[in-house]
């Protein structure tokens, strides 16, 4: 996955929520319907390192361990899982929980079937009824989704009154960010085409009726803390690495 970055201006972008009272900067790229298999099995990250998704489950758990954490003292009920993937954040969920998930791949949803009740297609085009979840998670979806507002209002539709909402992007005014412009590693995914700074996702969230509860930035409890890449912190010529503030989760109450 790969998109042409060097005429990018990121920070002018990022600049422009501010001004603008925007949500989030657009940019062009691979559209949902082509997140298939070269999506899921071998692919290269923007420093080169080749990995199998297929083989990062128990690497994935870990790496989401604040949202399960929080999930767990929550009373059991209905959850969603948007954009689930292969389905591991659902297999991690104890089963008293009635397990749903939606995903746009068909490759993905037929591997995530193992693991909860699972539609395929897009959240706009999929009839829930209201009020039917106490949880509905969006674990680095957003940013792949081409109308984000038309998205978050089925998912207030959708929750209960009360209900929780967990949703984590990548923040594309990061520190991280600001210093590696072009360079910032999440902005080479082809898939990520609505782009959100942290001021600008606390912005949408509340002005779509959600009380944000707290906020987390997962990274030093993660593989990625490493001296390694605290290192590249000092290289400019190359691609950033992971780095603290680069993802932000929400979590969230329907504020009905």
């Amino acid at each position: 996955m790969s998109r042409d970055i060097e005429n990018i201006n990121l920070q002018l972008m990022m600049q422009n929520l501010y001004q603008s009272g925007k949500y989030y900067a657009s940019i062009g790229g691979r559209a949902n319907a082509e997140f298939e298999e070269d999506y899921w099995e071998l692919i290269k990250d923007p420093d080169g390192a080749v990995r199998n998704r297929l083989l990062e489950r128990d690497s994935f758990i870990s790496d989401i361990s604040l949202e399960l954490d929080f999930i767990k003292s929550l009373k059991p009920g209905k959850v969603l899982d948007v954009g689930c993937g292969l389905g591991w954040l659902l297999s991690a969920l104890d089963d008293k929980w009635l397990k749903y998930g939606l995903e746009v791949s068909n490759f993905a949803s037929k591997y995530a079937e193992k693991y909860a009740e699972i539609k395929t297609g897009e959240l706009l085009n999929c009839s829930y009824d209201d009020n039917t979840f106490d949880l509905v998670v969006m674990h680095h979806v957003i940013e792949h989704m081409q109308e984000p507002e038309l998205n978050i209002n089925y998912i207030k539709r959708i929750l209960k009154s009360n209900g929780h909402l967990i949703i984590a992007t990548p923040d594309f005014d990061s520190g991280c960010a600001r210093r590696f412009g072009s360079k910032y590693r999440l902005l080479s995914d082809d898939t990520h085409i609505s782009l959100f700074s942290n001021d600008s996702m606390h912005r949408f969230l509340r002005d779509f009726g959600f009380k944000i509860l707290r906020v987390e930035y997962p990274f030093f409890d993660t593989k990625h803390f490493s001296r390694n890449n605290l290192d590249k912190m000092f290289d400019l010529t190359t691609t950033s690495p992971p780095f603290y503030g680069n993802f932000m989760t929400f979590i969230c109450i329907n504020g009905k």
